[in-house]
C-alpha cells in the first residue's frame, strides 16, 4: 500500500511539473510573439529622426494642380486661371525631456499650436488654446517640469526650452 501510494504522489509531482514547464513555455512563447506582427516581422520603434520626418510630411498640402489645356475650340468667353490658396505654414516638431509640441506660425507673427504630446511619466499643462504670439507649454512630472515658449520669428518656429523645477 505504501509503495502504491509513493508511486502516485511521484506522478503527481512528475505531471505537476510538466505541467508547470508547458505554461512557462506557452507564456514565453506569447510574451515572445507580443512584439511581432501576424507574419513574425519585428516592429521597432521610431528614432527621433524618423519621427520629426514623419510630423513635418504629415503637414505637407499638395501643390495646386490645372487641368491641361483643352484642344477643341470654344466659342465662349474664356474663364480667368483660378488662384490657389497660399501655402500652409509648415508645422515644426519641438521636442524636449518633457515631451513633443507641434506647432506652425500664423499670419500676423502668430504660433499655431496644433498639439502636445507629453513623453512618458509627464503631463501637459497649457495655458494657451488659441492663436498666441508667445504661447507657453508646460510639461510636468512629480517634481521635474519643463516649460516650452514659442515665438515666430521670419516666418519660423523658434523654441525656448526650460526646466522649471
Amino acid at each position: 500500500m505504501t509503495r502504491v501510494r509513493s508511486v502516485r504522489t511521484a506522478t503527481g509531482v512528475v505531471l505537476w511539473l510538466a505541467a508547470a514547464a508547458a505554461a512557462t513555455a506557452v507564456g514565453m512563447f506569447a510574451v515572445g510573439a507580443i512584439g511581432n506582427d501576424i507574419f513574425g516581422s519585428d516592429q521597432q520603434p521610431l528614432s527621433q529622426s524618423q519621427v520629426d520626418e514623419q510630423l513635418a510630411g504629415s503637414t505637407r498640402t499638395p501643390a495646386a494642380t490645372t487641368p491641361p489645356p483643352s484642344t477643341t475650340a470654344s466659342t465662349g468667353p474664356s474663364t480667368p486661371p483660378t488662384t490657389s490658396d497660399p501655402p500652409t505654414p509648415q508645422a515644426t516638431p519641438v521636442t524636449s525631456d518633457g515631451g513633443t509640441v507641434l506647432a506652425r506660425c500664423a499670419p500676423g507673427g502668430l504660433v499655431d499650436v496644433l498639439s502636445a504630446v507629453p513623453a512618458q511619466g509627464f503631463s501637459v499643462d497649457s495655458d494657451d488654446d488659441e492663436l498666441d504670439d508667445h504661447p507657453q507649454i508646460k510639461f510636468e512630472s512629480g517634481e521635474r517640469e519643463i516649460e516650452v515658449r514659442l515665438r515666430c520669428v521670419g516666418g519660423r518656429i523658434v523654441p525656448e526650452i526650460k526646466p522649471t523645477s
